[in-house]
């Protein structure tokens, strides 16, 4: 591992956002979200987790996917972006990008615009040392340390942090200043491992989970309890627009000035219109059905198809649900 120190952290982040497009957690009313910096000093180091996932970085919640026009045909194609940082994200949102890549990437149906973000934008990692009371992170190995999406971690200890590259682009960003970082010493990593045996220790204790019986949850549904639990969803969408991996869209199609475009966006399997067909056949037809296929999705398809959850444990659709829907009740069962 590298250690920077604090002054030399500030430098690099005054550097990096005088070079590059450089987005990170920025407080707003009382709130964290991601927004491009326009100055180092607007980067909020002491923030528990934004609101909204950096997700939409990769996947906009609306985006063209091409356009027609009769005299120049089809246009529109994915282009790559502009070299840009996401830093400061948790590791949790980080590993959210890992799971993506398992599902967008796969050959051969692979994403071209998720895959051209993913390839120009540096993810850069900022371990959790205080996590909230609805984090459940370490449930999936996705915290609260170290993600497995990012290119590049940091985590805070006294004097400055520890940095370690992940990743190709993780190590061209510690190369392009190479003169900020030194070789961490015995006492820096000592401080690391007691930090994350704290961490482990207070985590492991909130919640205990059986992941082998999770991917086998249609198996074994309990139907009584899910009714009960639906009872309660009002079914507002929350939890997936929130959520670092969810990924359900819908496709638009409109026609303007003799000019065709097609646009896709966020959806959501909680929607009554998700599943419809344009024949009205509606293969989930009450909030029971789409409410054990959300869970069913990210806790047994997912894992089964993919080789990873649908969760994160982020713990935003538990903090934010109007209606206290909490997925920990699914997964303790």
């Amino acid at each position: 591992m590298l250690f920077i120190g604090e002054d030399r952290f500030k430098t690099l982040l005054e550097e990096l956002a005088s070079s590059k497009t450089v987005i990170a957690p920025v407080e707003s009313a009382g709130y964290f979200d991601f927004k491009v910096l326009k100055d180092a000093g607007e980067f909020s180091l002491d923030y528990s987790n934004t609101r909204l996932p950096p997700k939409r970085f990769f996947l906009p919640p609306k985006e063209v996917v091409f356009k027609y026009e009769p005299k120049t045909g089809v246009r529109q194609e994915p282009q790559r972006d502009s070299e840009t940082v996401l830093f400061g994200v948790r590791p949790c949102d980080a590993s959210a990008l890992s799971i993506l890549d398992n599902i967008l990437l796969k050959p051969p149906y692979t994403d071209p615009f998720y895959d051209s973000r993913r390839r120009s934008i540096t993810v850069v990692s900022l371990s959790c040392r205080r996590p909230t009371e609805e984090c459940f992170c370490n449930i999936f190995e996705a915290g609260p340390l170290r993600g497995s999406g990012e290119d590049l971690t940091l985590t805070q200890i006294w004097g400055g942090f520890l940095a370690e590259a992940r990743g190709g682009k993780g190590q061209v960003l510690v190369n392009s200043f190479k003169s900020l970082f030194n070789d961490a010493d015995a006492e820096s990593l000592e401080e690391y491992g007691e930090l994350s045996r704290k961490l482990a220790g207070e985590m492991s204790s909130r919640i205990k989970v059986d992941r082998g019986r999770l991917v086998k949850i249609e198996e074994t549904l309990d139907e009584s309890f899910f009714q009960q639990m639906a009872q309660r969803c009002i079914e507002c969408s929350l939890c997936s627009f929130t959520c670092p991996v969810c990924y359900c869209f819908d496709t638009e199609d409109s026609f303007e000035k003799n000019s065709f475009m097609r646009e896709r966006g966020w959806d959501t399997c909680i929607s009554q219109l998700f599943t419809r067909m344009a024949s009205g056949l509606d293969p989930r037809t009450t909030s029971v059905d789409r409410f054990c296929h959300r869970f069913c999705h990210k806790l047994s398809r997912i894992p089964l198809a993919f080789n990873s959850y649908g969760c994160v444990g982020c713990g935003r659709c538990v903090s934010l649900c109007p209606a206290g829907v909490d997925i920990r009740e699914v997964l303790r069962r």
